[in-house]
């Protein structure tokens, strides 16, 4: 599953991954392994984001 919103969000803010990751307060390699859809993310990472973003599920 690919998390557009989020990449967009990433994108328009000119974030890396790595400094989105660090902002929600997620480990690097788990942020690039979820927009990857290689694993699936837990919700309190998604509770993070979420907030980080002001997005909603």
């Amino acid at each position: 599953m690919k998390y557009w919103r989020i990449e967009k969000y990433i994108g328009i803010e000119g974030m890396s991954i790595r400094e989105f990751a660090d902002k929600c307060g997620i480990a690097p390699s788990t942020m690039s392994r979820f927009l990857n859809g290689k694993t699936d993310i837990q919700k309190k990472n998604i509770d993070k984001i979420l907030k980080v973003t002001g997005l909603t599920y």
